[in-house]
C-alpha cells in the first residue's frame, strides 16, 4: 500500500512526566533528561514492528501494525525505564496512551482520528502506566497476560464521543494476576494464561504437559436449534455478523435433532434478526466458557476428555456444554462456577493435579 494512502494502524503517544516544568526549571539537566529517555526507549519500538513518525520535545508518536505489538512495546518500555529507575537517582518515568483507528500517511507525517484519540488517552496514564482504547483492549484482551482495569468512561477534548479507557496492569505491580473472576464484577471479564511445561523424557504424558494455554470469559449464551435445512444459511449469515477480531465467540455443534451454538449475550439480537423464531428451541445466558488450547494431536487422545470432565465434576461443576475442535476443548458452565473451574483446570494445566491421562 502507498506510504500516503489510508490505513489501519495502532498509534502510540508516549511523553515524560513533569519535564516541561524541569525545562523551564534546569535546561541542561532537561536536555541530559531527554538524551537518556531516547537512549532507553527508542531501540526497543524496532523490536515490536514500530516505526517513529516523529518527535515532539519529550513525546514520541510511534505507529505499528497491530493492537498487540503496540502494547507489548509499551509494557517492554516501561519494564525497562522500571528497571532504570530502581537505580537510578533521578527517576525517568513516561506516560504511554494508544489507540488504533485509520490515519492517513503525507510527506512524512500521520493524520487521523487514531492520532487525536490515542494523544487524549496519554494524559489519563500516570507515570510508569498504559492506558489503552476500548479498541485496543477488544484486540488484545484474550493475547495477553496483564490485568485490564477499566476506567471511567471520558469526554476526550475534541473527540465527538465518549471513549473507554483501560490501564494495563505491569507485571512488577503488586497485586498482579489478581484478574476479577467471571461472574464477580459487572463487567465483561476474559482472562488468558498460558503454560509451557514440557514433561521428562520417557514419561508419560500428564496435562501438565498438554495444556498450552487456558482463556476464559463470561457473559456467553448457549441457544437451541431445531436441525432444519433453513438453519445452515441463517447461521451463515449469523457468522458474518460476529466480530472476532473483538474477541467475540462464536461455536456451532450439529447434533441430530438440535443444532447448539455458543456464543456472546451480546450477540443475541443479531442472532435472533436472522434465525427465524420458530427454530429457537431455548436460549440460556449469564454463562461463562474456558477454552483449554492443546498442543497438537492431543485433542482425540483417549481420557483427555474424560480426565477433564472428572475432574471438574467431581469438584462440584456442572458443565453445561463440551465441546472439542482440535487442539482447543470448550467447556461451558454457570458464571457462579467459572473462577472455581479455571483454577481446577489450572491445577492440572501446572501439574498441581498428578492426573495422567
Amino acid at each position: 500500500m502507498p506510504r500516503s494512502g489510508r490505513r489501519l494502524a495502532a498509534i502510540m503517544f508516549t511523553d515524560i512526566v513533569g519535564y516541561t516544568a524541569l525545562s523551564q526549571r534546569d535546561e541542561s539537566l532537561s536536555l541530559r533528561v531527554l538524551r537518556k529517555h531516547r537512549e532507553l526507549v527508542r531501540p526497543i519500538f524496532g523490536r515490536y514492528g514500530g516505526r517513529e513518525i516523529k518527535t515532539m520535545g519529550d513525546a514520541f508518536l510511534v505507529e505499528f501494525d497491530s493492537a498487540l505489538d503496540a502494547t507489548e512495546c509499551a509494557v517492554d518500555v516501561q519494564g525497562v525505564l522500571h528497571k532504570y529507575n530502581l537505580r537510578a537517582r533521578r527517576k525517568l518515568l513516561i506516560r504511554i496512551g494508544i489507540h488504533i483507528g485509520d490515519v492517513i500517511h503525507q510527506k512524512g507525517d500521520v493524520y487521523g482520528d487514531a492520532v487525536n484519540i490515542a494523544s487524549r488517552i496519554e494524559p489519563l496514564a500516570e507515570g510508569g502506566e498504559v492506558c489503552i482504547s476500548e479498541q485496543v483492549y477488544d484486540q488484545v484482551r484474550n493475547k495477553i497476560s496483564y490485568g485490564l482495569t477499566k476506567l471511567e468512561s471520558q469526554n476526550l477534548k475534541n473527540v465527538a464521543f465518549p471513549v473507554d479507557v483501560y490501564k494495563v496492569q505491569m507485571p512488577w505491580e503488586p497485586n498482579r494476576g489478581k484478574e476479577t473472576p467471571a461472574g464477580a464484577s459487572d463487567q465483561a471479564v476474559s482472562l488468558t494464561k498460558r503454560y509451557s511445561i514440557p514433561g521428562a523424557p520417557g514419561n508419560k504424558e500428564t496435562m501438565g504437559t498438554l495444556v498450552l494455554k487456558l482463556t476464559m470469559k463470561n457473559r456467553i449464551a448457549v441457544v437451541a436449534l431445531t436441525n432444519d435445512p433453513e438453519i445452515p444459511r441463517a447461521l451463515a449469515k449469523f457468522s458474518g455478523e460476529v466480530n472476532y477480531s473483538r474477541g467475540e465467540t462464536l461455536h456451532i455443534v450439529s447434533g441430530i435433532e438440535t443444532v447448539k451454538l455458543v456464543t456472546d449475550d451480546s450477540n443475541i439480537e443479531k442472532l435472533e434478526s436472522v434465525v427465524p423464531k420458530k427454530h429457537i428451541l431455548k436460549i440460556t445466558k449469564g454463562l461463562a466458557e474456558i477454552v483449554i488450547s492443546l498442543s497438537d494431536s492431543v485433542i482425540n487422545m483417549p481420557g483427555v476428555v474424560a480426565t477433564i470432565s472428572t475432574h471438574l465434576a467431581r469438584n462440584g461443576v456442572n458443565l453445561l456444554e463440551y465441546i472439542t475442535c482440535s487442539p482447543h476443548a470448550i467447556v461451558v458452565m454457570e458464571e457462579k462456577d467459572a473462577w472455581r473451574s479455571y483454577q481446577l483446570l489450572e491445577d492440572l494445566a501446572t501439574g498441581n493435579k498428578k492426573l495422567v491421562v
